[in-house]
């Protein structure tokens, strides 16, 4: 019994909508991560410097009122720490990469959707350009 075309159509875009979901949500994830150790490392250096600078400033009153000079070296070593942390995980997992791979993925799969729901792209093309994007961005599509 063979499937007729619209029936073949049909379910290669029911396939594409799910890898597009999949894409979508990997996306999501990824841009959450990419913020979230950007804005780490960016708010914990500024404040470890603020933290040095500003006692160094204000002199003994100030290292007072932070409690001390252990504590203060305490705080903006901490917070050092976390900062170069998590720029070096950002680095690392490549995540800058990784969400630059997802946008070029979630675009192709909504391209791909629109012309096959259009019925613009005969189906063995569209299954071959599905096949290459799912190639070039399995990590997206896992």
């Amino acid at each position: 019994m063979s499937i007729d075309k619209s029936q073949q159509r049909d379910e290669l875009l029911k396939t594409v909508r799910d890898a597009l979901r999949r894409a979508e949500r990997y996306y999501a994830r990824t841009r959450r991560w990419d913020t979230l150790l950007l804005v780490i490392s960016i708010i914990c250096g500024a404040l470890a410097t603020v933290l040095a600078g500003g006692t160094v400033i204000g002199g003994n009153r100030a290292l007072e009122a932070v409690g001390g000079w252990r504590i203060l070296c305490s705080i903006v070593a901490l917070l050092s720490a976390s900062g170069t942390v998590a720029g070096a995980l950002h680095k690392s997992f490549q995540i800058t990469t990784h969400l630059s791979s997802a946008e070029q993925c979630v675009a192709q799969l909504r391209a791909l959707d629109a012309a096959i729901a259009a019925s613009d792209l005969p189906t063995d093309n569209a299954l071959e350009t599905f096949q290459r994007i799912s190639e070039e961005h399995a990590a997206c599509l896992a």
